[in-house]
C-alpha cells in the first residue's frame, strides 16, 4: 500500500483511546488514525485496535449476532465510519488471521469467505507480495465454497436475502484479475465475472447483472485488443443512479460508500453533459462528507477533486475565422462588460474530455498561459453551463440557466437544455449565451 495512516501530531499529547498510553506501542509502532475522527480524538495503536476488534467480534459471534460479528475490524466505534487506507489494510489482514485462528471449521464457512473477500479487495495488484497473497486468498475462497456447497448451511443460506454472496465474491475475484491486466488474468477475470453474472441472474439481482455485464464487455474488448469498452452516457448515468439510490437506502446518505457512489453518479451526469445537475449534486455531497468525515478524509477529497473537474469551463478558440479543435482552453471570467473573456491554456485533454480517465491521458502539456480574447472567439464545449441574455423573441428565457449540449450546424445555433425542466430545449445564437462560471 502506498497510502499511510494519519499519525498523532508531535506537538500534542495524543493518547491511545484504548490503552490510554502515549507514544509507541510495545512493538515500536506509533499511534494512528484513519477514519472520520477529528481533533486529538480517535488515535490508537494498531495492535490495540486489533485486540479490541477480536474481543468485540468474539462477543458478537458467540451471542449469535452474525451481522455485526466483524464490524469492529471495519468501523471505528467512535465516529461510526469505516477505517481507510493503511489502517483498513492492516485490519483486513488481522481479520483473516483472527478467523483462521479462532473460527476454523465448516460451520464458519460464510464468515471465513467474507473476511477473505474483504482482504482481497484491499490488495494492491502492483505489489508482487499482494498479488501472491491474492492468489492464496482466492484458492482458499474457492475451496471453502466447494465444502460449503455440500453442507445444509449453504443450502439454507440460498433462501437468505444475502443469497448473492457467492456472486459478489466471484465479482471481486474477477476484479482482482482485471486489475492485473495480463492476457491470462483477463481471461480469468472474464470467467469469474461470468460466474457472478449467472448467480445474479438466478437470484434476480438486476443491478448486479447490469454491472457485471458491463465488466464482461470491458474485459472482452481488452482481450480482443480494442481497448476498454465504454457505456453510452445515458446507460452509465442510469446505472450509477440505481447504485446511488440503493446505497442511500441501505447505508444512509452520510455513509462514505453512498457519498462515493454519488460522486460516480455526478461524473456520469457530467459525461452526459448534464453539468449543472452534476455540480449541484457534488456540492451537496461535499457538504455532507465535510460534516461527517472532515475535509482531509479520502471521501471528501474525492468529491472535491470531482467538483474541480466538473467546474472547469472548457472552450475552443476561433482564430482567423476557423475553430482550432486541437487545443483546449479554460475560460476563467468575462471582462469589458462581457465583451472579452480571460482564458488559460492549453490544458490537458483529461480536463477537457470526461471520457478520458487520468491514467489514460498524458498530463505533460506544458505551462498554462493566460490571456484575453474577444467573447465572439470563444467557442464553448458541450456541457458548458450557460445563461441566456439579450433574447428579443423569447424574453422569458433571459436569465434562465442550462447546459449547452449540442450545436445545430444547419441553423448555426447552440442547443440549450434548461435546469428548469418545464422549459423545452431551445436553439440559441452564441451572442445570446454567456458562460455561467458559478452556480
Amino acid at each position: 500500500m502506498t497510502t499511510t495512516a494519519a499519525q498523532a501530531p508531535l506537538d500534542e499529547a495524543s493518547s491511545c483511546w484504548l490503552c490510554l498510553e502515549e507514544g509507541l506501542d510495545n512493538s515500536g509502532k506509533p499511534l494512528v488514525r484513519n477514519c472520520s475522527c477529528r481533533g486529538s480524538s480517535g488515535f490508537a495503536h494498531i495492535s490495540c485496535i486489533i485486540n479490541f476488534a477480536e474481543s468485540e467480534s468474539k462477543k458478537a459471534y458467540t451471542s449469535g449476532d452474525m451481522n455485526d460479528s466483524l464490524v469492529s475490524f471495519v468501523v471505528c466505534p467512535n465516529c461510526k465510519q469505516d477505517y481507510q487506507n493503511e489502517v483498513a489494510y492492516e485490519l483486513s489482514a488481522a481479520q483473516v488471521d483472527f478467523v483462521e485462528r479462532d473460527f476454523a471449521g465448516e460451520e464458519h464457512g460464510f464468515l471465513y469467505t467474507n473476511v477473505l473477500t474483504c482482504r482481497l479487495v484491499m490488495l494492491n495488484v502492483k505489489n508482487e507480495n499482494d498479488r501472491c497473497e491474492g492468489e492464496e486468498l482466492i484458492s482458499k475462497m474457492l475451496s471453502t465454497f466447494e465444502v460449503m456447497k455440500r453442507t445444509m448451511q449453504y443450502r439454507n443460506h440460498l433462501l437468505h436475502p444475502d443469497a448473492c454472496f457467492e456472486g459478489h465474491a466471484n465479482a471481486n475475484i474477477g476484479a482482482f484479475y482485471h486489475k492485473i491486466g495480463s492476457d491470462d488474468s483477463l481471461r480469468k477475470a472474464k470467467f469469474y465475472f461470468q460466474k457472478a453474472r449467472d448467480i445474479f441472474e438466478r437470484e434476480g439481482d438486476e443491478l448486479g447483472v447490469m454491472t457485471i455485464k458491463n465488466l464482461i464487455e470491458n474485459v472482452e474488448a481488452e482481450i480482443s485488443g480494442d481497448g476498454r469498452r465504454r457505456l453510452t452516457e445515458a446507460i452509465e448515468a442510469g446505472l450509477e443512479l440505481k447504485k446511488f439510490q440503493l446505497f442511500t437506502k441501505e447505508f444512509g446518505s452520510d455513509d462514505n460508500t453512498t457519498i462515493e457512489a454519488g460522486v460516480q453518479l455526478a461524473l456520469a451526469l457530467w459525461k452526459e453533459f448534464r453539468t449543472i445537475e452534476a455540480e449541484r449534486l457534488l456540492a451537496k455531497l461535499i457538504a455532507t462528507s465535510h460534516r461527517v468525515h472532515g475535509v482531509s478524509h479520502d471521501c471528501t477529497q474525492f468529491a472535491l477533486a470531482a467538483l474541480q473537474r466538473v467546474q472547469t469551463r472548457t472552450v475552443f478558440l476561433k482564430r482567423d475565422g476557423a475553430i482550432n479543435q486541437d487545443e483546449v482552453f479554460r475560460a476563467v471570467l468575462y471582462t469589458a462588460d462581457g465583451e472579452k473573456c480571460v482564458v488559460k491554456g492549453p490544458i490537458p485533454n483529461v480536463v477537457f474530455d470526461p471520457r478520458i480517465s487520468p491514467s489514460e491521458s498524458s498530463s505533460n502539456c506544458g505551462a498554462e498561459g493566460s490571456f484575453e480574447v474577444e467573447r465572439a472567439d470563444v467557442i464553448m464545449s458541450k456541457g458548458t453551463p450557460v445563461v441566456c441574455t439579450g433574447l428579443l423573441k423569447a424574453r422569458h428565457l433571459n436569465g434562465k440557466i442550462g447546459d449547452m449540449r449540442d450545436f445545430d450546424e444547419e441553423t448555426g445555433r447552440y442547443v440549450v437544455h434548461f435546469e428548469d425542466e418545464t422549459l423545452k430545449p431551445v436553439k440559441v445564437k452564441l451572442e445570446n449565451l454567456r458562460i455561467l462560471f458559478d452556480l
